[in-house]
């Protein structure tokens, strides 16, 4: 069954201060979430669906596997305009978006799942997630994304352009739409002559571009995660009272680039900030080291103890930083024989809500399963 639809979408996650509206637009209806409205429009000549700062997507559409086909020009900078699909209400989506300011530069356009709001580019930074694509401002592209149960190709102008060899979030149907970002209210995306159209098993061509890599040793390789909370209880409340007041806990392996995507399991919108815990189990009193990455915030305790204090946030450093997850940042481990709780209190902004670490000089040392 073929589904021929053309539109357009806008919004940004926000929710209380965006506009919603009901558009129609050659024969479609689009639901917009968006800052400021959706309108038709002419653009370089040709018809179509004009967005800003904000999500837009077709009603009622729901697509699985298949392709989506579409023309898309986008114009001003900075920004970041893209497809969704697999959209479970907003906020909750895969996403493929091309960044206005950065073409033909390593990361000029992006996939990333998102969670509740919580987009994780921070997280999937490798050629498997980023590619360099030469797109252009103020012309029309013709933009194909094949999508089958765990993987993705996306072709611009009859070209792969980017392949996403495992999709994140679950094979499961949703709406088709558009996102748009528009850090200085400049930037917009337009849209036209969009074609969805289900296929049971499609084509999938491209292949992982990511340097292979060696085994992580004693990598933390399951999170014990709790239930958000508000990063201020952080300097209010004692580590131990705040794991005793978690009513809720979530095992959580590791997944892309070895890192927990804590947004996986928990709802941003319920708080800021979760616990991420492993236990370390040494035979006898010994000193190891633990080196770790995460996204944006962090505190490290072992054994109620608090031991490091970190800001990962995107421009943290200068004006060029991305705070993308890298295990970087080492402290040692002064471990007591037998069970040791390492717990790191990981607060979000935007960007990617992340942990991952491994021991290193830890014999005698084993992780619990």
């Amino acid at each position: 069954m073929r589904l021929m639809m053309t539109a357009a979408l806008c919004a940004v996650m926000s929710a209380p201060a965006f506009a919603q509206q009901t558009l129609e637009f050659e024969g479609m209806n689009w639901r917009v979430d968006a800052v400021e409205l959706a309108e038709t429009t002419e653009f370089l000549g040709r018809e179509a669906l004009h967005f800003r700062d904000g999500v837009i997507w077709i009603d009622g559409s729901q697509f699985e596997t298949g392709e989506i086909r579409f023309e898309m020009a986008i114009s001003g900078s900075p920004g970041h305009t893209g497809v969704l699909w697999r959209g479970q209400g907003v906020g909750d989506w895969e996403k493929f978006y091309f960044r206005h300011h950065l073409n033909n530069l390593p990361d000029s356009v992006q996939y990333t799942p998102a969670h509740d709001a919580v987009t994780a580019w921070q997280i999937f930074s490798d050629p498997d997630a980023i590619s360099q694509v030469n797109h252009g401002l103020n012309r029309w592209m013709n933009v194909r994304v094949v999508i089958a149960e765990d993987q993705a190709d996306i072709f611009m102008d009859g070209e792969l352009i980017h392949h996403v060899p495992d999709l994140q979030r679950d094979d499961r149907s949703g709406w088709v739409g558009f996102w748009q970002l528009a850090p200085n209210g400049v930037a917009s995306g337009y849209v036209r002559n969009v074609e969805v159209e289900a296929q049971s098993n499609p084509p999938i061509t491209g292949m992982s571009q990511r340097p292979s890599a060696e085994p992580i040793a004693n990598l933390i390789e399951t999170w014990r995660v709790s239930d958000p909370f508000s990063e201020a209880q952080l300097g209010d409340t004692s580590i131990t009272a705040l794991r005793q007041s978690r009513t809720r806990w979530s095992a959580l392996p590791v997944a892309y680039n070895a890192i927990a995507n804590l947004a996986s399991v928990t709802r941003h919108s319920d708080g800021d900030t979760v616990l991420a815990e492993a236990t370390l189990i040494a035979d006898g009193d010994r000193t190891a080291l633990v080196r770790f990455g995460y996204s944006d915030r962090v505190q490290v305790f072992l054994n109620g103890e608090r031991l490091f204090v970190g800001n990962n946030d995107w421009r943290s450093r200068d004006y060029r930083y991305l705070g993308t997850i890298t295990r970087h940042v080492a402290v040692p481990l002064d471990l007591h024989d037998g069970e040791n709780t390492l717990t790191f209190a990981v607060s979000e902004t935007f960007g990617g809500w992340g942990v991952t670490a491994a021991l290193e000089d830890a014999d005698g040392v084993r992780i619990a399963r």
